[in-house]
């Protein structure tokens, strides 16, 4: 059944006030079971959205984290789920699913080892440094920023108890992971940075990593 409204969005510190929204199973096939299916929102406070994060007062994984949350808020408001019923993007048949048992300790520990680098993110003194599986960057790269995330607040929709349930069902039926509890990022020391750079260099001094093209960070060897 359809149905539409409005809210306010706050976003980090800046409030967006009554956004028209509309849900109706009317969407392409195409993306069904994506976090939001069937879900419209006005493209005025989309764009306004957009530009929060172009201006860099926002990060954009933020902003995903924001709109997903938003979107299973309303959805769960307006359509409690039935027993039969799955929360978007899930594949889980029951609340005590084995599946979801198995795969909790896996994500737990991703869950809690994203959130030391979070912490590290806050301290760019002692980490000036982030590394993914290839590529070094610096702490205040804006790739960082977005890949890592910030340390999630108490009334954060995104680290609530339901997003973490639909996190755990996608992880454990699909193995998708998302930047709102997870990131392959570690935050480095100049000297673990040194360290990283010589695992990633071959026996005859050929380079194994990429220094990113944004920040391009300079450690130590290499300056």
């Amino acid at each position: 059944m359809p149905y539409s409204g409005r809210v306010n969005v706050t976003i980090g510190d800046h409030r967006l006030e009554d956004i028209e929204y509309l849900w109706e199973d009317m969407y392409s096939p195409k993306r069904r079971g994506q976090a939001g299916w069937g879900m419209g929102i006005e493209l005025p406070a989309v764009i306004d959205m957009v530009r929060l994060a172009a201006d860099g007062k926002v990060t954009a994984s933020d902003l995903v984290r924001h709109l997903e949350a938003l979107a299973e808020k309303i959805r769960a408001e307006y359509e409690p789920l039935s027993p039969d019923d799955d929360v978007w993007g899930a594949a889980c048949p029951a609340a005590d699913c084995e599946v979801c048992n198995a795969a909790r300790e896996e994500f737990d520990a991703i869950a809690a080892k994203t959130l030391v680098q979070r912490k590290r993110l806050q301290d760019p003194g002692t980490y000036p440094y982030a590394a993914g599986k290839h590529t070094l960057h610096s702490s205040a790269c804006r790739q960082t920023r977005e890949s890592i995330g910030e340390i999630p607040g108490p009334d954060d929709w995104w680290n609530g108890a339901d997003s973490m349930a639909r996190n755990l069902r996608e992880f454990a039926h699909k193995g998708l992971l998302n930047s709102g509890w997870a990131t392959h990022m570690v935050m480095l020391t100049a000297e673990e940075a040194l360290q990283w750079i010589s695992s990633h260099t071959g026996p005859h001094g050929g380079t194994q990593y990429k220094l990113c093209k944004i920040c391009q960070p300079q450690a130590a060897s290499q300056r």
